[in-house]
């Protein structure tokens, strides 16, 4: 068993690779030192970490990867017949780097070592995406609500009218006004990570049973075409 001790902004983090599994919780600083000795004398870390412990076994995991120019490690996990992803973040100089080696050496049986450096254009797709999303939904969800303050009351027909009556108090709510503001902050965002993107790609280390490859040119060409055409379209109907 291996642990370190993560120390942050107003918090300290305890993180624990055993046999079998990989633990991190933030802790008080007493806390963690009766953490680390309860796990000296031999005590199961199930018991020591509390319900909202951050918790993966190594036998469910699929990958292990950070991002050189970000402060998490995910661990990607399958739970029944869903992947998810656990993100430790790591404020500690070199920490995230040193439990990656360990995780390396112990998992080297089971687990290959790979890297993969991304093409801008590559790297930027996803945020693409992302702010693609954002401005589209933005000038829908204001349509919307230009619509709803000008139509007065509304009728609700066919299933799921809670839900409905919702949608349209909160467009009534925040007006076009307000749907716009609201959006024009998340196309800021999604803009500033695509920014990052485009002046950091990311730089990927990787664990995982099956040899990694990264898509095709051709495929993320395929991908470029897709992104094309929805905004192709988006602009036919909205000019």
């Amino acid at each position: 068993m291996q642990h370190w001790i993560d120390t942050q902004d107003g918090s300290t983090q305890l993180i624990v690779v055993t046999d079998e599994a990989v633990y991190a919780e933030k802790m008080s600083k007493d806390a963690v030192a009766l953490a680390v000795d309860a796990l000296d004398t031999g005590r199961s870390p199930a018991m020591v970490f509390g319900k909202d412990a951050k918790h993966v076994a190594f036998r469910a995991m699929t990958r292990v990867q950070y991002n050189e120019h970000e402060t998490d490690i995910e661990f990607h996990h399958r739970d029944g017949k869903d992947d998810s992803v656990v993100s430790v973040f790591v404020e500690t100089p070199g920490l995230r780097e040193r439990i990656y080696t360990h995780l390396r050496a112990q998992l080297a049986d089971q687990f290959g070592a790979y890297e993969s450096h991304f093409s801008r254009w590559r790297s930027a797709f996803g945020s693409l995406v992302a702010l693609t999303l954002f401005i589209l939904g933005t000038l829908m969800a204001r349509s919307a609500a230009i619509t709803v303050r000008a139509a007065g009351e509304i009728e609700y027909e066919g299933r799921r009218q809670g839900m409905k009556k919702l949608l349209v108090g909160v467009l009534d709510l925040l007006g076009p006004t307000g749907v716009s503001v609201v959006g024009g902050i998340l196309v800021l965002l999604a803009g500033l990570v695509l920014y990052s993107r485009l002046k950091e790609p990311q730089r990927l280390h990787i664990l995982q049973p099956a040899p990694y490859a990264p898509p095709s040119g051709i495929v993320l060409g395929l991908k470029y075409a897709g992104l094309c055409a929805v905004w192709l379209l988006a602009l036919r109907v909205i000019f």
